[in-house]
């Protein structure tokens, strides 16, 4: 066992954290009838506890952060949380469902972050998990944010065709031209 330096510590603290704060704060956040019966939370629970939190503090443990993996990952972590708050107080009063599940929120959100990206809450879990490549970079690391990758986005899919076969598919059609899934849509200037 290594003994990390304080801001080697402090970022390996934050690197984990983040992924039970992202598990509480959503359950703030989003709308669930039983969370035990909700594939979406569990996913989230052995996504976030196992391959974030636990992985993370694990290796960390092991292999210390290069002091040139400290700047670029504690600035990936911090865009990924305020990200992840900016999305989360948008959609905080609008009843957003939890991953996988079938419910669809009473209208369309297209403020904040939703103005740029149809799934900025996705994003900012990958963009946390990309922390933890930067930091430690190791095959664990990468096969946990590709894991993660996939199943955010299998969960924007889901969430997709949930919406495209619910009364609101006109304007999430109009919406999903207008809006990338996950990185903005570049608009040719030259268009009218």
């Amino acid at each position: 066992m290594i003994v990390p330096t304080l801001p080697n510590a402090i970022l390996l603290l934050l690197l984990g954290g983040v992924f039970i704060h992202f598990m509480y704060a959503g359950g703030r956040t989003f709308y669930f009838k039983n969370a035990d019966n909700e594939p979406g939370a569990w996913m989230a629970q052995f996504s976030f506890l196992v391959t974030g939190t636990i992985a993370t503090w694990w290796l960390g443990i092991l292999k210390p952060i290069s002091v040139a993996n400290q700047v670029p990952a504690a600035l990936v972590l911090v865009s990924s949380v305020a990200l992840y708050e900016w999305a989360r107080h948008t959609i905080s009063w609008r009843r957003f469902g939890l991953a996988l599940s079938d419910h669809v929120p009473e209208a369309l959100c297209d403020e904040g972050p939703y103005r740029y990206i149809r799934h900025p809450i996705y994003l900012s879990y990958v963009l946390a998990f990309l922390a933890v490549v930067i930091a430690l970079p190791h095959w664990i690391t990468a096969l946990c944010l590709l894991l993660n990758l996939a199943l955010s986005v299998g969960a924007a899919r889901n969430d997709e065709q949930v919406i495209a076969g619910s009364p609101l598919a006109a304007d999430y059609a109009v919406y999903r031209n207008r809006a990338g899934m996950f990185l903005p849509k570049i608009r040719d200037s030259r268009r009218t």
